[in-house]
């Protein structure tokens, strides 16, 4: 009876409680905006690794064949495709992979693809080979991974009851089970993506238009399918859980407390999304920039905070709810 008494003490978590926790941290420990804050700067006024020269002759191979194979009647969209193409290979950089997903340091200018900054254009070093292309996309895409590790890590152990301090052995055992969480997920959108590639061609050849809202379809579909497991980096960092424990305890999490879980989603996206018009509006070429980067840099920390926040107290309320069950069984 006691024990009964004991977990209906317990609420389930909620979304104003999380947000205003989760910011009040991140404004309590500033140090925490450091990763991000240093990532944008480096995007910012650090060299860029291009791939203009090495990809520009296959777009542009690519335009000709379309041109000669539609004629007239696709010249117009041949021309844009070549200069959107052109815009992109202009601001790309490798270097942008340094903000990696699902568990990444947030990046403002990673959208942005900068070419300039206040004190003029940044070193550009051309990439000339596709050996080099895919070394270096390895190389970024796996510091990206352990920077990330380290952000996730220091938020976790920022929103825990106790303190906890740093250990280096815990960190490399965190960074081994979020490599594997990635590998895993790569193939599974690998694995869902195949049928709607197969059934998106398909569509195509009968009309373009069906083909796109299918497709349109479809990735709602997978959005609505990898859900469950949005707090599988969290049972990582925050319980200390292996990989699929941490994805299945996610998937309870978010069955049972779905419409929660929905609503932190979209009041992050609205966050984010929203304040991102904000901090887009100075140009790249000037200092307030800088103001868009410390903005964004604390409110997706803060959003990150949040979301621990939530999941300790999911976790504690699916925990009692279990328990309670299991004394009035």
């Amino acid at each position: 009876m006691n024990e009964t008494l004991k977990t209906n003490t317990i609420a389930p978590p909620r979304l104003i409680a999380s947000l205003t926790a989760g910011f009040n941290l991140v404004a309590a420990r500033a140090y925490l905006i450091l990763l991000p804050v240093g990532l944008d700067l480096l995007l910012w006024f650090g060299p860029r690794f291009r791939l203009k020269q090495l990809m520009q002759p296959l777009i542009q191979d690519w335009v000709d064949t379309l041109q000669t194979t539609s004629g007239n009647d696709l010249l117009g969209m041949s021309g844009a495709i070549q200069q959107l193409w052109g815009t992109v290979l202009e601001r790309f950089n490798l270097l942008t992979f340094l903000s990696s997903t699902p568990v990444g340091v947030p990046s403002l200018l990673a959208g942005v693809l900068p070419v300039r900054n206040p004190l003029g254009e940044p070193p550009v070093y051309e990439i000339h080979s596709w050996g080099q292309a895919l070394s270096g996309w390895l190389l970024f895409s796996l510091l990206g991974l352990v920077a990330g590790s380290l952000y996730f890590s220091m938020v976790a152990r920022s929103t825990a009851p106790e303190d906890l301090p740093y250990s280096l052995p815990q960190a490399i055992w965190e960074f081994g089970q979020v490599f594997s969480l990635t590998i895993l997920l790569i193939f599974l959108l690998t694995l869902l993506s195949i049928p709607i590639s197969i059934v998106s061609l398909i569509l195509a050849l009968i009309n373009p238009a069906l083909a796109q809202l299918a497709l349109l379809l479809m990735s709602f579909v997978l959005l609505w399918l990898l859900i469950p497991l949005v707090f599988s980096p969290h049972g990582i960092f925050a319980a200390h859980q292996g990989v699929m424990q941490a994805m299945l305890i996610s998937a309870r999490v978010v069955r049972l407390l779905f419409p929660g879980v929905l609503m932190f989603l979209l009041a992050a996206l609205v966050l984010t999304q929203g304040m991102g018009y904000l901090w887009h509006i100075p140009p790249e070429t000037s200092w307030l920039m800088l103001a868009g980067i410390l903005g964004n840099a604390f409110i997706t920390t803060g959003l990150l905070a949040a979301s621990f926040v939530y999941y300790r107290k999911a976790v504690q309320w699916v925990e009692a709810m279990r328990r309670e069950s299991l004394t009035r069984g």
